[in-house]
């Protein structure tokens, strides 16, 4: 690319000269983040797409200048999802960026280079890994929509130079945050994306989310796996988002969808990997028992407004939006999460030492205290908890509060 293409590309993404609206602050992300960019490590930011982290980037930026009295001009902020380097995704476009940034600022101080959606451009962490170990004044940060953004084949290239961060759709306190008039169902039926919960329109949300959904499936699936078989994974993902929280047999969908086992359980890895779903297996203190073939794990989609978007059956599904607000809720504080069940019995969620049932009622069923009593037989170091509509007593706390204090 031209010296003079790439620089304006830069300026208009840049702060140097002029200023960029950056929204409303994550503190919550920012505050995680923040104290690392004094260290050397590169830090990856890392979740679904168009959950924020371009624009978290951005805010580190300008958190860096406020905090800090960084120059601008230290700022390097590239996008490659930016068209006009559509044509132009190789290693030689860093090179070239870099060049052409420190023969504009002319800056001699350490460059913070944030890096967008950089999986774009293949064999990137070998590039960063030489200029790492050359131990030039850059500090890296780089974002992607895939949670194994280092490629399998390179990823030994940044053992222990790099730090992540997930980065999710806005918490329910961040939605109130953004916009205090928002409900708890508003919030279950339209998710926690930030232009969605922008979005006033409720017909503009569900247009917003379909296509976040379409992208998601063609840009970090179809495209990156090189998919052939487009409509049949745009079917079984729309299929699995539909039911989330219900227990998955490859087997079972291999005959309804009619694809092999084996592509089915690649599809639902690369789902996984774009964080459109999250895999809930069974749990106990054996591995053995835990990855029994015959224990089904459960799969549930990492943002509601999705759901809703592929399930028009909303208003008569409520117990399975319940139940996924809640796995949401737990994964902003537990990176593991199980499922338990024996003869009958089940427990929606085992946390560290707790087991966490979810009814969208308060006319509470017989069976949820009894999932949760029988697994307290077997496991007497765990604390009990019922997730209920609005019952607020001792082992029982309604959603709203549970998502507004945790455990």
């Amino acid at each position: 690319m031209d010296k003079e293409t790439i620089l304006n590309v830069l300026k208009r993404w840049n702060i140097w000269e002029s200023d960029i609206d950056t929204g409303i602050v994550r503190e919550k992300y920012i505050q995680e983040i923040y104290p690392y960019l004094e260290r050397k490590e590169v830090l990856v930011l890392k979740g679904i797409r168009r959950s924020g982290k371009s624009t978290i980037m951005q805010q580190l930026m300008k958190e860096l200048v406020k905090r800090d009295k960084v120059s601008k001009d230290q700022l390097l902020y590239l996008n490659l999802e930016d068209h006009n380097f559509a044509q132009n995704l190789e290693i030689s476009l860093f090179d070239d960026v870099l060049k052409f940034y420190q023969d504009h600022t002319k800056n001699k101080k350490i460059v913070y280079f944030f890096i967008d959606e950089i999986q774009k451009i293949s064999g990137w962490e070998r590039w960063i890994r030489t200029k790492y170990d050359l131990q030039e004044h850059i500090k890296f940060i780089v974002s992607g929509s895939s949670a194994s953004l280092l490629s399998k084949e390179l990823s030994t290239l940044l053992t222990g130079r790099n730090l992540s961060f997930v980065i999710r759709p806005l918490s329910f306190n961040e939605v109130l945050i953004f916009d205090k008039k928002i409900s708890l169902q508003g919030y279950m039926q339209f998710g926690g994306f930030p232009e969605v919960v922008l979005e006033k329109s409720p017909e503009k949300k569900l247009k917003i989310l379909q296509q976040y959904f379409e992208d998601i499936v063609h840009k970090d699936i179809i495209d990156r796996y090189e998919i052939r078989n487009t409509k049949q994974l745009l079917n079984l993902a729309r299929y699995l988002v539909s039911v989330a929280g219900a227990k998955v047999s490859i087997n079972k969908l291999s005959k309804t969808f009619g694809i092999s086992k084996d592509a089915v359980a690649n599809y639902i890895n690369y789902m996984t990997d774009a964080y459109l779903l999250f895999e809930v297996q069974f749990f106990s203190f054996s591995a053995k028992v835990k990855h029994d073939v015959a224990r089904l794990p459960k799969l549930y989609v990492l943002d509601n407004g999705l759901i809703n978007v592929v399930n028009v059956k909303y208003s008569k599904n409520e117990g399975q939006m319940f139940e996924n607000t809640v796995l949401i809720k737990l994964l902003e504080k537990f990176k593991e999460v199980s499922y338990w069940s024996d003869t009958g019995s089940e427990v929606d969620f085992v946390v560290e030492a707790k087991a966490i049932n979810v009814t969208a009622t308060d006319k509470i069923p017989p069976r949820e205290w009894k999932g949760l009593e029988e697994f307290k037989k077997e496991h007497k170091q765990f604390s009990l908890l019922l997730v209920t509509r609005s019952i607020d007593k001792e082992n029982a706390i309604s959603l709203k509060k549970f998502l507004e204090e945790m455990i």
